[in-house]
């Protein structure tokens, strides 16, 4: 199938960022003129730059472009912050509790990264990532039960040894209780 190649006039006729990004991507126009079509543009339409970053990212061929090498940065970056030395780590209620207070928010913002927090505590990045989501997964369950603010600082550390499945269901559950997921953690050493 050939494409239609665009001019500046066609570019400029563009009705919304989505058909602007797919008339500029197919266009015989240079990039240092498509920053100056793009000005113009945006003055004719009232759109923004924001608008146009949207739709760009929606669009499948600058989709495709953003996960070439997706895998292979994450492998260099899962090397790169690999702190853990012993074979296998055992998340025991002292290193939980440890986790948790490392993990603390401040203005919504976390206080240590993930990477940060790996290498304080000698384990992997996917590790931490891991835990995270289990407290998020928990914390979410507390506000649906609408659990006390006491009764959350006793329950986290028993509930984090909960599997991130058995959780996740918890949390899509119509009626949750986790009564019975705490009863089968007290009972692990």
């Amino acid at each position: 199938m050939i494409r239609k190649r665009y001019t500046e006039k066609d570019i400029l006729k563009a009705k919304t960022p989505s058909e602007y990004i797919e008339r500029c991507l197919y266009s015989n126009v240079r990039r240092g003129e498509k920053t100056v079509i793009s000005k113009v543009w945006q003055d004719r339409t009232g759109y923004t730059v924001e608008d146009i970053k949207y739709a760009r990212h929606r669009h499948p061929y600058w989709k495709g472009r953003k996960l070439e090498g997706s895998a292979d940065r994450t492998r260099i970056r899962f090397k790169k912050y690999h702190f853990k030395d012993t074979p296998k780590c055992i998340w025991t209620l002292s290193r939980i509790r440890e986790f948790l207070k490392l993990n603390k928010k401040k203005d919504g913002v976390y206080v240590y990264k993930d990477k940060d927090i790996s290498r304080m505590m000698e384990s992997t990045l996917a590790s931490v990532q891991a835990w995270r989501r289990k407290v998020n997964l928990i914390n979410k369950l507390f506000d649906k039960l609408k659990t006390r603010l006491g009764k959350r600082d006793e329950y986290l550390p028993l509930l984090m040894r909960s599997n991130e499945t058995s959780l996740r269901q918890e949390v899509k559950k119509e009626k949750s209780s986790i009564m019975h997921l705490i009863k089968s953690q007290r009972s692990r050493k």
